[in-house]
């Protein structure tokens, strides 16, 4: 499993959008993209997936831009990354079926990691501004 930039980049975006949901303000992907260092015309890549994907809503006009859908403490990590990168697993699903005996082994780790990934923005955000490394936090599996 690799978490592509596409998926780091959407993280950081999310991340953005929490700050900005205690104040209700709307962002714009501009302000997101200066502020996260992403790709502008990227960004707007990813916000469509997160659009289609009911993790973000846009409001069009002079005063538009992006927030979250739902509370971030509702959203978590692991749905932000399925929606960008797709089934997160440890193998391929007709791998897992070949497997035998040590199928759960492989299993049980494919759990851990989605258990993992199964945190709210809010507790992502507050283990990012906990490191010493928090602009360029980078989590590999």
């Amino acid at each position: 499993m690799c978490i592509s930039s596409k998926g780091r980049y959407g993280l950081r975006a999310m991340v953005e959008l929490t700050a900005s949901a205690e104040t209700g303000k709307l962002l714009k992907s501009k302000e997101i993209a200066a502020r996260q260092q992403i790709p502008a015309k990227y960004l707007e890549q990813i916000i469509s997936i997160l659009r289609k994907n009911n993790l973000v809503l846009s409001v069009r006009g002079a005063e538009g831009g992006y927030r979250l859908s739902r509370p971030p403490e509702k959203i978590t990590v692991y749905e932000v990354l399925t929606s960008l990168e797709g089934e997160l697993s440890i193998l391929e699903q007709d791998e897992m079926n070949q497997l035998g005996r040590q199928k759960t082994f492989w299993s049980e780790l494919d759990e851990q990691v989605r258990s993992f990934l199964t945190v709210p923005l809010t507790d992502f955000v507050k283990k990012s501004d906990t490191s010493v490394f928090s602009k360029d936090i980078m989590y590999y599996i």
